[in-house]
């Protein structure tokens, strides 16, 4: 069609079929393109099957980025169930209760790439919550994870539901991305307010590790704290509830508040008054033995004197998860993320009729003196701020506290006061319940202690802190009452010299607090420590064995040689000997590779490593065996400078010997023509990824979850029988030790979904250095 037939065809069209708008579109496009004094931008439909794969690299993540997207809406909770996950194909639902959108919000804000409503509206219209979700980075990661998109929504004052489905295979057609349509329709309300997404034809399976990292990966939007019963609500001002997750397998729950955060909690402290003043305490779901209180215990309020109620805390409760951090008692994976959420979320909170009240609990907020009786040690066991996620809740018949008129905080009046009594109180008997029952010195003048326990270098590590403890408190107190001895008659010359004395005097008490601090830290180390002796001694000896075995090497090198230059070529002889001289060169390949991995480590300094570094020369040494084995070995490392935090480089040598070693077996398993490995390594946000993949046998999914279990372990390879190397190398402990010295360094490690034509991928997460590290190994 030339110019004139396709303006007559577009204004016969617009007179005739104007709700026909993917014509008047196509046309009006067509008459544009044969403007040859101007040039517009185009874009094409695949763009988003790009932007998708590229801008979300991480499938937990994806789905992460859609939690942010209902926190943004100002939802309470959001549930995420994952149907017939167990291969690729299944179904995910997001549903959430937030605000839902009006077809303005869908077409203009969701369906726009590059949407700038978060800009102008950084806060959400409700919660006034800073938005989380990255910028227009939602609707890509539902192309991320499956082929078919379906939207329902709806807002609070809508009579319907608006409903939009989005075949994601239409946009990886070559074509404009304008003419790529999808229908809105209107639906009956299927709740009162708020969106569900189901995304259909997921591309990757979902094992329960991945669901609940998932979870770990919106944490820094949740709150995870208790939050009190909301009784009445006597305010018209809107508080923010709080946002919660529920992920679900199969409509089975796999992660929430109470699996990721509350069940790895060493005990539960209740405590509440009655109605006649009374207070108790109680510890629930302890996971010290004989901890749990199986009736009340009840305490006065005056240490002294027994049986003195309180008289103005009728109706007072409070609640506590408590944790202990390094010390074996939660598991690694959780614990970082428990511990770097306690510092921001973690304390007592205050709850008034259900409602928050600010700033207790607030970061840096001590309204309960925990982290000051920390520092004074009036009690041993560990009890500060970030050991708790808890409440404290004053019930709505209770009139004896007075709100400041700034609405922020509490009158400190007898019942404010009776309020800290109380609640320090109960923790500390709690607490210190649960010490005595670890074996854990509960206070510094304990006098039985010696003759309860046996010491050991731990005990008089920690005797010793105490001391440092007494002596910076001895100080302080000096202080304080050289202060109080000062007269008003004293020279301005006198007080400046004073003041100088204090000074120094609490510089010095801080000092001595610090150390005792470093010697706590250390004291909890030393268990470590014994099973690395022991582990050490092993090391020793096999470095020594490998160091030896270099003495004999040039004599068998000499003696083949002698032999293939001695022994006619055609004989039988000779062909052995070149057998021989192959398999010995592979020998030395091995043992050069350990010798000089053990000899970098001698000094036992850490230091930055570039990921080639040691991929490269792991390569190499394995190279004899691929290709005895039939295997074919192929890196992908993208990028450069990729360089690790500090490590040992004998621990990536353990780390990738043993993957290969597992791989190796898998694929003989699988009885493969031809053994296929794939090592790829990058950078992925704050970390150096490696991702060590085979086509081997693949690894069940009930044993998914047990794989980096200690002992766990697969049978040996089908119609192989197993030698004295095999059992050597399948004591079930490779996978353990590959994820301690990981996660020793707050990496991770993880199954994930392998490419096509792969069964398994195992993927490595490190930190990255830090620049400065960076700038040092430079300067080396």
């Amino acid at each position: 069609m030339n110019e004139n037939e396709i303006r007559e065809e577009l204004t016969r069209t617009i007179a005739e079929d104007s709700q026909n708008i993917d014509k008047i579109l196509k046309l009006s496009h067509k008459l544009a393109a044969l403007d040859n004094d101007s040039v517009r931008f185009s874009v094409d439909a695949s763009v988003i099957d790009r932007l998708g794969t590229e801008l979300v690299a991480r499938h937990e993540t994806a789905v992460s980025e859609l939690i942010k997207n209902s926190y943004d809406a100002d939802a309470k909770s959001a549930s995420i169930n994952f149907l017939n996950v167990d291969n690729s194909g299944g179904t995910l639902i997001i549903d959430d209760n937030g605000n839902g959108m009006t077809r303005d919000q869908l077409v203009n804000g969701f369906m726009k790439i590059s949407s700038t409503s978060k800009i102008h509206e950084p806060v959400s219209p409700i919660f006034k919550r800073k938005r989380a979700g990255k910028k227009g980075i939602g609707r890509f990661s539902t192309q991320r994870l499956g082929n078919k998109l379906t939207i329902i929504t709806q807002t609070e004052g809508s009579d319907f539901a608006l409903k939009v489905v989005v075949d994601w295979e239409k946009y990886k057609m070559d074509g404009d991305l304008i003419f790529v349509t999808n229908q809105i329709e209107e639906i009956p309300k299927t709740k009162e307010k708020g969106t569900t997404l189901k995304i259909e034809g997921l591309r990757e399976w979902w094992s329960e590790a991945m669901i609940k990292r998932v979870y770990r990966y919106a944490i820094d939007i949740l709150q995870p704290f208790p939050i009190a019963e909301i009784e009445t609500e006597d305010s018209n001002e809107i508080k923010d509830p709080g946002f919660e997750i529920k992920c679900l397998k199969d409509n089975k729950e796999i992660a929430d508040q109470q699996s990721m955060f509350y069940k790895h909690a060493v005990a539960e402290i209740e405590g509440h008054v009655d109605e006649n003043g009374k207070a108790y305490w109680d510890i629930k779901n302890s996971r010290i033995p004989d901890t749990n209180t199986e009736e009340h215990q009840y305490f006065s309020k005056d240490d002294k004197i027994e049986d003195i109620p309180f008289q103005y805390l009728k109706d007072v409760k409070l609640k506590a998860y408590y944790y202990i951090y390094n010390v074996g008692l939660i598991p690694k994976q959780s614990e970082s993320y428990i511990n770097s959420m306690a510092y921001e979320y973690g304390g007592i909170r205050l709850y008034r009729n259900g409602f928050r009240v600010l700033p207790y609990g607030e970061p840096q907020n001590d309204w309960l003196g925990l982290d000051e009786s920390v520092r004074k040690r009036k009690i041993l066991a560990v009890h500060g701020n970030h050991n708790f996620f808890g409440f404290v809740e004053i019930g709505g018949q209770n009139q004896n506290f007075e709100e400041l008129s700034s609405r922020e905080g509490l009158f400190n009046n007898e019942a404010y006061e009776e309020l800290i009594t109380f609640a320090y109180k109960a923790i500390g008997a709690a607490v210190s319940r649960i010490a005595a029952a670890r074996g854990i010195k509960v206070t510094t003048d304990q006098k039985d202690w010696d003759s309860k326990y046996t010491r050991n270098a731990k005990d008089t590590i920690l005797e010793t802190a105490d001391d440092l403890d007494k002596i910076a408190d001895e100080l302080d107190s000096s202080d304080n009452s050289n202060s109080s001895n000062d007269s008003e008659e004293d020279s301005n010359n006198g007080n400046d010299k004073k003041e100088s004395d204090n000074s120094e005097s609490k510089e010095r008490a801080e000092e001595f607090r610090r150390k005792a601090q470093k010697l706590r830290e250390a004291a909890e180390k030393i268990d470590e420590i014994n099973m690395i002796l022991v582990l050490a001694g092993l090391g020793i000896v096999i470095g020594e064995f490998t160091h030896e075995i270099t003495n004999y090497l040039g004599v068998f090198d000499i003696d083949i040689q002698y032999i293939l230059d001695n022994v006619d070529k055609s004989k039988e002889e000779y062909k052995r000997a070149e057998r021989l001289k192959t398999t010995f060169d592979s020998f030395q390949v091995y043992t050069s590779y350990f010798d000089e991995t053990i000899s970098e480590n001698v000094n036992r300094e850490l230091k930055i490593i570039e990921i080639r570094d040691v991929i490269k020369p792991f390569e190499k040494m394995i190279n004899p065996d691929t290709e005895r084995c039939n295997i074919d070995l192929q890196l992908e490392i993208d990028g450069y400078d990729l360089f690790t935090c500090k490590m040992h480089t004998s621990e990536w040598a353990s780390i990738l010997f043993n993957l290969y070693s597992n791989s190796k077996k898998a694929i003989k398993r699988s009885n493969e023509s031809k053994g296929e490995i794939l090592i790829k390594a990058g950078k992925e946000d704050k970390f150096i990824f490696i991702e060590f993949i085979d086509n081997g046998d693949g690894i069940p999914l009930e044993n998914q979850e047990k794989i980096f279990n200690a002992f766990f372990t697969t049978s040996s390879p089908k119609g192989h029988k197993s030698s004295s190397t095999d059992d050597l190398s399948g004591t079930g402990l490779g996978l353990k030790i590959i994820r301690d010295i990981i996660e020793s360094y707050d990496g991770e490690i993880s199954i994930e979904n392998a490419p096509e034509g792969f069964s398994t991928n195992f993927k490595i997460l490190i930190p990255i250095a830090t620049q400065e590290e960076i700038d040092e190994h430079e300067e080396i």
